[in-house]
């Protein structure tokens, strides 16, 4: 019962990147691929959280979260998770992917742009509140230029969200203000 249930989600899986990259539009692939370069490490996040702390819209122990939940998020994917389920990126498992950008060489689950992404938008909304939906879709955006991009799965994405959203609640909890 199991092996089939994984079997249709990986199958579904597979279909929704597909579908993606078969259904990609040549004015998209600019943006997707810019989006995709700003997504990488955090820097965007860091960025618009120190451009907060500097305009005083924002405390700088907020930043110090924003950086442990960054870092969270990285160590864990990058020296835990992708190496203990290496999974193979899109272009390797179906090499006739046509991949848009350069084609990443570690594993592929889970995403660490998407992990970084909504870490990123679950601190930075937290100190923009009035803007926190244009984080959450800045981090969406991100998250899906990488399969528009040709070098993820659909499954990695939720990982990707999933683990960004652990280390983003940990960092808030560890780092925070216990004087208010």
């Amino acid at each position: 019962m199991w092996s089939a249930m994984l079997s249709g989600v990986i199958q579904l899986d597979h279909f929704l990147r597909a579908w993606v990259v078969g259904h990609r539009l040549p004015f998209l692939d600019w943006v997707m691929w810019s989006l995709s370069i700003v997504g990488r490490g955090g820097m965007l996040w860091l960025a618009i959280a120190a451009t907060l702390v500097v305009t005083r819209r924002a405390r700088p122990l907020m930043l110090a979260q924003l950086v442990f939940a960054l870092m969270l998020t990285a160590i864990t994917a990058d020296c835990g998770i992708r190496p203990a389920v290496n999974r193979a990126r899109p272009f390797v498992a179906t090499p006739q992917i046509p991949v848009i950008g350069s084609r990443p060489s570690d594993a592929s689950f889970p995403s660490g742009h998407t992990a970084t992404a909504f870490a990123g938008a679950f601190i930075v909304s937290r100190m923009a509140r009035p803007l926190a939906p244009l984080w959450w879709a800045l981090a969406a955006a991100i998250a899906y230029s990488r399969v528009y991009l040709g070098v993820h799965y659909t499954i990695d994405l939720a990982g990707g969200a999933l683990l960004g959203l652990c280390a983003g609640a940990a960092s808030a909890y560890l780092w925070r203000d216990r004087h208010t």
